[in-house]
């Protein structure tokens, strides 16, 4: 388990992992989310947390939840926003919305 903050990080169970050392830094420090916000507005460098890669990472995490519900390892169709061995996984994945309320996302 990895414990994390925007500098900070703590992996668990601690004993195990007493000797790690972590991996070079590639990635520049944050000069904080409202100033990288209002470069890239102004035309200046993407974001750190721009959609490059921000959309597919969410994703990710949140199909790790889907699996977790569903007990199941999940085959992803990322165009359908499906999960191809697991139908009882769209009730995690799409919603029912009351009329006058649907959903501009749907199939």
């Amino acid at each position: 388990m990895i414990l994390t903050s925007s500098n900070k990080y703590l992996m668990l169970p601690e004993k195990t992992f007493a000797g790690f050392v972590p991996p070079a830094q590639t990635i520049p420090n944050s000069p904080g989310h409202y100033v990288e916000w209002i470069e890239a507005c102004k035309g200046g460098k993407p974001s750190l947390a721009n959609f490059d890669y921000a959309g597919w990472t969410t994703e990710s995490n949140h199909l790790g939840n889907v699996a977790y519900r569903t007990g199941k390892k999940l085959h992803w169709d990322a165009s359908r926003m499906r999960a191809t061995n697991a139908p009882d996984a769209d009730r995690f994945i799409r919603r029912e919305y009351r009329k006058g309320w649907e959903s501009i996302l749907r199939p």
